[in-house]
């Protein structure tokens, strides 16, 4: 972080605006702030500091750092443009202070307030955050370092520079790491302990699987062991691989004797197979001669039945050869008839058709219909009914063209009315405008008023809805206020309940200590507290004794209570900001309904208003379509006037003309008769007379076909055996009942024939007068069969166990070598992982080691500093401090004194030897931090006072060193009352204190 601009206004001792331009400053390097006591030097570094983190340097609280020599109305305000690499940034923050009500009498409290700005090279800046809390985190992220740990390593306050020289091991730890990137050897260090953890429970997985392989193969032998004595425990699983091998070896023999019960088994059943065999057999043989015996006997039952049907089939085969006369006389019989009968439907027909027709001829009226009438009075009659008919279809074509002239002057009539309805309704529609237009024009303008005060209702109504969002959170600020309390209170009470644990227990170590000395006591060795050899009654260790690990515990557990103090102290301080700038916001109005209310009265103005100023576009374009519908309503009335004179001229000419024409149809037709309907009554009586037609000429030919056909079946029924032609009919039958007779016989034959070979063949000869009996060979092969599937099932389970034992034993082989791997992985991971966690020797964390490390480098370049400024006598060391290892090894500090050649501690050092140490140790930070990549780049130093503790020699070679430092590109600040310094620096800041504050003069000190 460099800083390029500060600039202050009503901020501590300074009233009126001040601006410091770290540029000019940054050309010498080296620059001095100096003037009177209180004139208010400090309070720029709490300038500068307050700007980035909106805490101040020294040990002034951030309460009242508003001027009181500023006028009322003036606002503290703190600006810093800085750069971080190659990004610059502008910070401003007003700091929490006391106001002049804008309105009305008396003051309010105003909240801190803070915005970070990114200032890029040709664009207008960006704001980055505008939280107090958002810029002091963001703040963080750029420069890498916290408010505390900037106090320590860039700007060192006023009576608070020897911080990092005499820090405790853990919050220099805290500090380096946030110097220097080392997070990666802390997570490598979790990683590792992951991949031990998993190392470990992959061997237990592979442990239990093992386990699991014995049990199986115990489950598997279970069924085939031989069995217990009573109230006898079952055996345990196999431990390892050898009692594995040993099931193997006791169910090999299992499956030898299911093996060879299986085979005398088996051999018991085949000859009870073989004997079943014979014996079935024989009775086979006696069940065939008896079943053939009883056929030929049926068979010989049937032989007069077969008989008869031989006789109907030689009837059937004769009438087959009349079929054809048979079939034709019956069908020209049955086609005549049905002729007959359509002829007398036809009748009826025609019947029907003339009494329901008017207007017919003479001819048709006396044509005869019940019986069939003559072809010439048919034809007659068709010829007339034509004739009529064209008659009739002229009267309808006239009948037709009057309908049509009265529906034209009905729809004439029609239109009429409706021109009269479009008018009238056109004369209501042009009143209804005239009134809407004058309710319009009243809306009009209360919309143009409503739109000249949109703006002012705006602004009331997002004032009192940011009120009332301020009052509702007042409730939910104080609660989170209280639960801080609670929660501050609890995390003190803790704290001194984990520090009165820890005072109990190192009284309780210090009492044990004498059995600690006497547990390291030797025969004969002297005792190192009085030197004597003999050692007649050593102290014993009591119960309750704590050692150093109970004690490392119990200073981490109060380490851990503390921070958590700490945070709990900050969470407060955090809700009290945030419950007054709540406050502040909400103004007199608390009463969050209230406010509420307020706001909503607000926005129902401003929306109203609104929508009528959103709706006056809308009114003056509606304005002006009404006036232009009331001249289009004019022109239409007009119009309509017009259409309904020509429409009744049309309606009288229609009617005359349909009145014409009806006449003339009445007269030819006569009164009550409608030409269409006599016309379609003529259709149905036509078509029935020309079917009358038809159907005599059909019945002509049906009588003449069946004459023709009787003559000939008469000619063939004397030449055969039947008498009549319905003994030839009834002795017909198919052709598929007469082959599936011929069938049926001849299989009669075939039966016949069979069943006596049957009886004539040799193995049926000479049989047994009774049935042999198979059921008790049956039983018996039954009874050796089951036999022989227990024995089986028996020898298949034993198998099936010999197969499972021996694939869990090979598995479980193949794991044994798995495991053994697993196992000393497990180990290699979790040595490495302790040694890195600090968990084994010698008990310093990767992480840590690295942090050592880097302390060694910056003690190393310290010391170059502190050899010149010291003229040799003084060297910084590394130390373990609290003994061998353990969570602050690595990063304790003492110093080498090389008048005496002794080691001791820092706090022991001068005050002027204390700022000598300090500064080397600050330079130091910041030349290691530059050497190593990846670091945080210091680019400034700002001191405050410490040089008058030192003699005119070892400040000359203070700034000796001062003088090299700004060679590097470094800015370095100074304040200091030592006036040697302004001799030495020529260029700086001079504050003068005045009556109405502070003020700066930039330039030469001289």
């Amino acid at each position: 972080m460099k800083p390029h601009q500060l600039t202050i206004e009503a901020f501590g001792p300074y009233a009126d605006p001040v601006a410091i331009d770290f540029d000019a400053l940054a050309a010498e390097g080296l620059f001095l702030i100096h003037g009177t006591t209180g004139a208010g030097k400090t309070f720029l570094l709490d300038a500068l500091c307050f700007a980035l983190y909106g805490e101040v340097s020294g040990d002034r609280s951030v309460k009242g750092l508003r001027s009181d020599h500023a006028p009322p109305a003036a606002v503290p305000r703190v600006s810093l443009e800085f750069s971080c690499g190659t990004a610059r940034y502008r910070v401003e923050r007003t700091p929490a202070h006391t106001a002049v009500k804008a309105r009305g009498q008396g003051t309010t409290d105003k909240p801190a307030q803070a915005v970070l700005f990114r200032l890029d090279a040709g664009s207008p800046e960006r704001a980055v955050a505008a939280k107090t809390t958002e810029v002091t985190r963001e703040v963080e992220g750029l420069v890498g370092l916290s408010a505390a740990q900037f106090r320590q390593v860039i700007l060192l306050p006023q009576g608070r520079f020897a911080e990092v020289l005499r820090a405790k091991a853990e919050e220099r730890e805290a500090l380096l790491k946030t110097l220097f990137d080392t997070a990666i050897y802390e997570r490598a260090g979790w990683w590792l302990e992951d991949q031990a953890r998993a190392a470990r429970n992959l061997a237990l997985d592979q442990t239990r699987e093992q386990e699991v392989l014995r049990r199986r193969a115990a489950d598997a032998w279970a069924p085939q062991a031989p069995e217990l004595p009573e109230g006898t425990e079952p055996p345990e699983p196999p431990a390892d691989q050898a009692g594995l091998e040993a099931l193997m070896e006791q169910i090999g023999v299992v499956v030898q004797g299911t093996e060879a019960a299986l085979q005398e088994a088996s051999a018991s059943l085949t000859a009870a197979q073989a004997a079943q065999a014979a014996l079935t057999a024989q009775a086979e043989r006696w069940d065939r001669r008896a079943a053939a015996t009883t056929r030929l006997g049926e068979l010989d039952a049937k032989r007069e039945m077969v008989e008869a049907y031989r006789q109907k089939l030689s009837q059937a085969e004769r009438a087959e050869t009349l079929r054809p006369s048979l079939v034709a006389e019956a069908g020209a019989r049955r086609e005549l008839e049905r002729v007959e009968r359509g002829l007398q439907e036809q009748l009826r027909a025609a019947f029907q058709a003339r009494e329901g027709s008017r207007a017919l001829p003479v001819s048709v009226q006396g044509l005869d219909l019940v019986a069939l009438p003559s072809a010439e009075a048919l034809a007659a009659a068709g010829a007339d009914l034509a004739a009529r008919g064209a008659e009739v279809r002229e009267l309808a074509r006239k009948a037709e063209e009057a309908a049509q002239a009265g529906g034209a002057a009905a729809a004439a009539s029609q239109r009429a009315g409706e021109a009269e309805a479009g008018r009238g309704a056109a004369v209501a529609r042009q009143e209804r405008l005239a009134a809407e237009q004058e309710r319009e024009l009243a809306l009009l303008a209360q919309a143009r008023s409503a739109r000249d005060q949109l703006e002012g209702l705006q602004r009331a109504a997002r004032e009192a809805d940011g009120r009332a969002v301020a009052a509702e959170a007042i409730a939910p600020a104080r609660e989170r206020q209280l639960a801080a309390e609670v929660a501050r209170n609890g995390a003190d009470r803790e704290v001194n309940a984990v520090a009165a644990n820890l005072n109990a227990l190192r009284r309780r170590q210090i009492e044990g200590m004498a059995a600690r000395l006497a547990g390291g006591l030797a025969a004969g060795a002297p005792c190192p507290v009085c030197g004597a050899t003999s050692h007649p009654a050593p102290a014993r260790p009591s119960d309750n004794a704590v050692d150093d690990a109970a004690i490392a515990a119990a200073e981490r557990t109060l380490a851990a209570a503390t921070q958590a103090a700490q945070a709990a102290a900050v969470a407060l301080a955090n809700a009290q900001a945030a419950l007054g700038t709540v406050l502040e916001k909400a103004g007199d109005g608390t009463d969050p309904l209230a406010a509420r209310q307020a706001a909503g009265s607000a926005a129902a103005a401003h929306q109203a208003a609104q929508a009528l100023a959103d709706g006056l576009p809308a009114l003056e374009q509606r304005t002006a379509d009404r006036e232009q519908q009331r001249q289009q309503l004019a022109k239409a009335i007009e119009a309509a006037a017009t259409a309904i004179a020509l429409e009744r001229r049309a309606v009288a000419e229609a009617s005359q003309r349909q009145r014409t024409l009806a006449e003339q149809v009445a007269l030819e037709l006569g009164e009550g008769l409608e030409p269409g309907a006599v016309l379609r009554a003529f259709g149905p009586l036509e078509a029935a007379l020309q079917a009358l037609v038809a159907g005599a000429g059909a019945h002509t030919r049906a009588s003449s076909e069946l004459e023709q056909a009787a003559r000939r079946l008469g000619q063939e029924l004397a030449a055969s055996p039947f008498a009549t032609a319905a003994d030839a009919a009834a002795a017909l039958q198919e052709e598929s009942w007469r082959r599936k007779l011929v069938e049926r016989i001849a299989a009669y034959e075939a039966a016949v024939i069979e069943q006596r070979n049957l009886l004539a063949a040799p193995d049926l000869a000479d049989p047994p007068e009774a049935r042999p009996d198979t059921s008790a060979a049956g039983e018996a092969v039954a009874r050796l069969d089951g036999a022989r599937t227990r024995a089986v099932e028996r020898h298949s389970e034993a198998r099936a166990a010999q197969r499972e034992i021996g694939r869990l034993a090979a598995e479980h082989r193949a794991g044994a070598a798995a495991l053994a791997q697993k196992q000393e992985r497990a180990e290699r991971l979790g040595a490495v992982a302790n040694r890195c966690q600090g968990k084994a020797a010698p008990y310093i964390s990767l992480q840590r080691w690295v942090l050592s490390a880097y302390l060694s480098d910056i003690c190393g370049f310290a010391n170059q500093r502190l050899t010149l400024m010291t003229s040799g006598r003084y060297q910084l060391r590394l130390t373990d401090e609290g003994g061998h290892g353990g969570r602050n090894a690595g990063l304790g500090l003492r110093v080498l004194d090389a008048y005496t050649g002794e080691e001791r501690e820092v706090s022991s050092l001068s005050g002027g030897e204390t700022f000598q140490a300090s500064l080397a140790l600050a330079l130091g930070v910041a030349d290691t931090v530059q050497a190593h990549a990846g670091g945080v780049p210091l680019e400034a130093l700002f001191i405050d006072e410490g040089f008058g503790s030192l003699d005119p020699d070892n400040l000359q070679l203070a700034m000796d060193e001062l003088d090299r430092l700004r060679e590097g590109g470094r800015l370095i600040g100074l304040i200091s009352h030592v006036g040697a310094l302004r001799e030495r620096i020529r260029g700086g800041i001079e504050v003068i204190a005045g009556e109405r504050g502070s003020s700066l003069r930039v330039g030469v000190t001289a």
